[in-house]
């Protein structure tokens, strides 16, 4: 089904969004600065982004995942302590009580001036997305994770520290999951290059506690695999 908005401006530019009610915004940006001359970069963690672009009740489970990669408690915000640092972060929630799908603006049409500027500036993006398992890209190997974007190198490394957690994944080869446009947010890094991530209904199901799979419920019930999850992706983030 085609979306409702060409672009989040479209989206943003009617008068029946409302941010707060409708939508939320959810972002963090770290210092960004240059001050040793003989140095690359400062920080490099400032040159790491993660984002849910269809985050709240889009494609649920997105928002939770995309904090706790970046660092952060998705219910206190507490800082992580695994050592593998903080990413900045964008995520994009709707907020409705039904209808949510009217918010989802395709990945290769988002254009929020702020989420552009965070990836813009990054070196590395991890994208977290959702689709039906009833879409029939689901099968029994990939346990509904696939993985996208022309980053080739994190790709790889995101597959191989999924696979030694014990999930289940797959490189995406579907065009509406492999994320390989360039006009994909995620690819829209200072290389050109992004990877997406793409999680079935059910395994996003199966990251939070039995009936606790709702916006609100989420981000105080994750379990067990949601822990694996984000400590894979969060070690693959630290090796590049």
């Amino acid at each position: 089904m085609p979306d409702k908005y060409p672009s989040m401006r479209a989206l943003y530019a009617d008068p029946l969004n409302v941010e707060g009610t409708t939508y939320g915004k959810r972002w963090k940006r770290h210092e960004w600065a240059q001050l040793v001359e003989a140095q690359a970069t400062d920080n490099p963690e400032t040159q790491k982004v993660v984002l849910a672009i269809h985050g709240g009740a889009i494609e649920g489970g997105t928002s939770e995942v995309a904090l706790a990669v970046a660092g952060y408690h998705p219910a206190t915000l507490a800082q992580a302590t695994d050592g593998h640092g903080f990413h900045d972060l964008w995520i994009f929630e709707g907020l409705l009580s039904g209808g949510n799908n009217k918010l989802h603006v395709k990945s290769i049409n988002y254009d929020d001036p702020i989420a552009l500027e965070l990836v813009q500036n990054a070196r590395r993006c991890i994208s977290l997305h959702g689709f039906n398992d009833s879409d029939g890209f689901n099968d029994s190997d990939a346990n509904g994770i696939q993985v996208g974007g022309l980053d080739t190198e994190l790709k790889s490394i995101v597959l191989e520290e999924l696979i030694r957690a014990g999930i289940h994944a797959r490189i995406a080869t579907a065009s509406r999951l492999n994320g390989d446009d360039p006009t994909n947010i995620c690819n829209r890094t200072t290389s050109g290059a992004g990877v997406q991530l793409e999680m079935g209904t059910s395994y996003r199901d199966s990251l939070f506690a039995a009936g606790c799979n709702t916006r609100e419920l989420r981000k105080s019930n994750t379990n067990a695999n949601f822990s694996k999850l984000v400590e894979a992706l969060r070690k693959a983030m630290s090796r590049v």
